[in-house]
């Protein structure tokens, strides 16, 4: 059986570079403040990340993906503004059209602030962290559609565990 070979189960803002959120689903957010100094909030999406578009195969006419379920956490949140329009319905997830790094400013010796603007089908969120984890929950999974079930992702997570412990975290 075809399997798709990650290079790590966690990846970072270092990575951002060569990671892309085009046509990724969002399933749910929220906000977790774990410090005990209730100084920081973390904001976390729970996603179908697409590793990759594969080409089809004549005679088959569609792409194929893939695709694993994931928690993106974004650390020691601020400036948070949510702008999503769904008066048109809400038959579908919200669907990341792309996330960009708008700035990155250094507040101290080695300690960053990034900017970012997660563009959505329907509309924009915008915030700034101190940076962000992208943690591999499930090994991805080849697929026909660019969204997975509900039961091939495990139902709706927020959990910040790797499936395999065994894959080096660069």
């Amino acid at each position: 059986m075809e399997e798709f070979q990650l290079e790590k189960t966690i990846w970072t803002e270092k990575d951002y570079e060569q990671m892309g959120w085009h046509d990724c689903n969002i399933y749910g957010l929220i906000f977790q403040n774990d410090n005990a100094n209730n100084f920081s909030t973390d904001l976390i999406f729970d996603i179908d990340y697409i590793f990759k578009w594969v080409h089809p195969i004549p005679p088959k006419p569609n792409y194929s993906f893939w695709i694993s379920p994931c928690t993106l956490k974004f650390e020691d949140t601020f400036a948070l503004i949510i702008d999503i329009d769904r008066r048109g319905g809400m038959t579908d997830m919200l669907e990341i059209a792309d996330l960009f790094l708008i700035n990155k400013v250094e507040q101290e010796s080695n300690k960053w602030i990034y900017e970012w603007a997660i563009e959505l089908q329907e509309g924009k969120i915008t915030f700034k962290s101190s940076g962000f984890k992208q943690i591999i929950r499930q090994k991805p999974i080849k697929t026909e559609s660019q969204v997975l079930s509900l039961e091939e992702r495990n139902g709706i997570s927020f959990e910040q565990i790797t499936f395999d412990e065994t894959i080096p975290n660069k």
